[in-house]
């Protein structure tokens, strides 16, 4: 990664959903550049990369960042893994610095010494660090619902600080 006073490095993380994929945009020193959903239509596929490409024409990362779907833990499924593989090799082609990061590593990062960080709570945190999200945490979710998908967004934030906190 190239830095100069003028361009701090970028990271676009993302968080692939059964609808598309949730991202957020930060640059160093943490600030929220961009955040949401892509929706994907038709096959998901070719989609997720056609819009992962339109964005990482807009946004120009230095890096991006990935959930590690070969690590110990990862409950991604083939469809998924094929999919970040696929996503890798976008960004690689492109010659953007692509970051593999477990799981783990996320809940790590959030988790106090006398508490392991959940989801829910990472969501929290970050509303609480990246305050123009707020609004957007979705309410704790009961054992028997669905995740909230707007949780992708949150998940690939994490995973962008995640990285830059390394």
């Amino acid at each position: 990664m190239q830095q100069t006073p003028t361009h701090p490095p970028r990271i676009f993380a993302l968080d692939p959903t059964t609808k598309g994929f949730g991202y957020a945009v930060l640059e160093l020193p943490f600030r929220l550049v961009d955040w949401g959903l892509a929706h994907v239509s038709g096959e998901k596929e070719s989609g997720a990369v056609t819009r992962f490409e339109a964005l990482l024409d807009q946004f120009r990362p230095d890096a991006v960042i990935l959930e590690d779907s070969a690590a110990p833990g990862s409950r991604r499924r083939p469809r998924v893994r094929k999919l970040l593989g696929k996503l890798v090799e976008t960004a690689r082609e492109r010659g953007i610095e692509v970051q593999a990061l477990p799981r783990l590593a996320v809940i790590e990062c959030f988790s106090s010494p006398d508490e392991r960080a959940t989801k829910y709570s990472i969501t929290k945190r970050l509303a609480e660090t990246f305050p123009e999200l707020a609004e957007k945490v979705p309410q704790r979710r009961k054992v028997w619902q669905s995740e909230d998908e707007r949780i992708a967004t949150f998940d690939a934030l994490a995973l962008a600080v995640t990285y830059a906190m390394k």
